[in-house]
């Protein structure tokens, strides 16, 4: 292994007296690039599916299967009513359907006898006429019946109350004996599987946004990009802003609805030239990256600017000390780790 030298730098206050370094560590080439320009909106994040469930049916509140906190899945039981006047109404329509198909059928074989002898003229006008028009009559009977069964088979599974869609209960609003009727509101639930960050947009900004924009929901270190972008086409009366929405993909993000996030929203390009946070050493409010010249690395002090969450690491912006094409160390804290062998 090639020997590295190291010779320590020795500073007094803040003022930088020397510092040489000889090193074998990972380098980078610093450019001017363009970035997008970001600006930050305060946003909160809400679930996309959230619902209140109300009852469709009237009945007696037989059992609640779930409480406040518990997740159900898509299709899950949640609340049984009573039902037994629904299941009689159920049996009432099938035997009114049973009556209507034994009626229908009669009909039909009396009208199949009579065609054959009306054409052999045994059987009037009149008497085929009517004939046909039972069995019509008959047939539309078997359709209304089915109806009425449809209707009672709806209003029977109106007593279960099952999850929309998969998420927890966020609130309880009937107790078990309670009578409700159509419209009571029983449960609320919502979804985590989607959410979406909601925030105001200055009106001054607005003609720079689009549905198409590139908009990112950060928080910490996470950073996720919008799916969906929803502005809403009118500015509230006393603030003057735009409500934005933006859905994003929160698997496996750990955000969940009434969370405060950032929503960084394009506003064109700027010129800058960024470094890994890794290449920066600080002390106390002044920072340093190390240069590579031809006799190795040398210390040098920079001014900083604003850091950057990447898809794999931050980064931050250099405001001033550096120049486009120089090379700096990747990892500044190696460097000065290093020790002469």
């Amino acid at each position: 292994m090639k020997p590295i030298h190291f010779f320590k730098a020795c500073i007094v206050g803040s003022a930088l007296l020397s510092q040489t370094v000889f090193a074998n560590e990972g380098s980078v080439t610093v450019t001017n690039s363009s970035y997008p320009n970001w600006f930050a909106l305060e946003a909160q994040m809400e679930a996309i599916n959230e619902a209140t469930i109300s009852a469709q049916t009237s009945g007696r509140v037989q059992s609640i299967e779930v409480d406040v906190n518990d997740y159900v899945n898509q299709g899950d039981l949640i609340i049984q009513l009573r039902n037994k006047q629904q299941k009689a109404s159920v049996n009432q329509a099938k035997a009114g359907l049973s009556r209507a198909q034994a009626a229908n059928t009669d009909a039909q074989s009396q009208l199949k006898r009579a065609t054959p002898l009306f054409e052999q003229g045994s059987v009037s006008q009149g008497q085929y006429d009517s004939i046909k028009a039972n069995a019509k009559a008959a047939a539309a009977q078997v359709k209304a019946a089915k109806a009425i069964l449809d209707q009672a088979q709806e209003q029977l599974s109106y007593t279960e109350i099952r999850a929309p869609y998969a998420g927890i209960v966020k609130n309880r609003l009937v107790e078990v004996g309670e009578t409700v009727n159509p419209g009571t509101p029983l449960m609320t639930g919502l979804s985590l599987n989607e959410l979406r960050a909601v925030a105001h947009l200055p009106q001054r900004f607005i003609a720079d946004v689009t549905a198409q924009s590139p908009i990112k929901v950060q928080h910490g270190d996470v950073s996720l990009d919008g799916k969906k972008v929803t502005i809403f086409p009118f500015a509230d009366s006393n603030s003057h802003s735009f409500k934005i929405r933006v859905d994003v993909n929160t698997q496996g993000a750990k955000l969940f609805p009434g969370m405060w996030v950032k929503l960084m929203v394009p506003m064109g390009e700027t010129q800058a030239i960024r470094v890994p946070l890794s290449s920066i050493i600080r002390q106390g409010e002044v920072s340093y990256v190390y240069v590579q010249t031809e006799t190795g690395y040398t210390l040098r002090q920079v001014r900083l600017g604003n850091e950057h969450q990447m898809d794999t690491s931050k980064q931050v912006d250099v405001l001033a000390g550096l120049k486009d094409g120089e090379t700096i160390a990747q990892d500044a804290y190696a460097v000065m780790a290093a020790e002469e062998i």
